[in-house]
């Protein structure tokens, strides 16, 4: 339970980077939506990489080249869940971009994050 709560954590800040770079491209760059969406999901994804290896998988003992390339691959799958996710929500069931973004986050993020940072990307054996 240790591990879930730390991983949450980690999801959690860097989903306010995710977010932070989301909102500031749509409202201030008049940006599109998705296209501000992508880019907060690779600075989110950078900031959950520099956490979750310094700070809530820190008894892992793999190198961080191994580490990064298998968080790029997980990294991969979640932009493309949460994308097209966030592009389902908004455009075929007319949610609000920033109200699908939160949803599809919470749910890729504690299903398929979780899981594949812990025993994949991060593996403590």
């Amino acid at each position: 339970m240790h591990i879930f709560v730390k991983v949450q954590t980690t999801s959690l800040l860097a989903s306010w980077v995710d977010f932070l770079i989301t909102i500031v491209g749509v409202s201030l760059l008049n940006s599109w939506y998705l296209a501000a969406s992508l880019m907060g999901a690779v600075c989110g994804g950078l900031a959950n990489f520099m956490i979750a290896r310094n700070w809530t998988f820190t008894a892992s003992n793999q190198p961080i080249g191994v580490q990064f390339r298998r968080f790029l691959l997980v990294w991969t799958g979640n932009t493309a869940l949460n994308a097209s996710g966030l592009f389902m929500a908004t455009h075929v069931l007319g949610v609000q971009y920033l109200l699908a973004k939160t949803l599809v986050s919470i749910l890729v993020g504690v299903s398929y994050n979780y899981f594949f940072h812990k025993d994949f990307v991060f593996s403590l054996s």
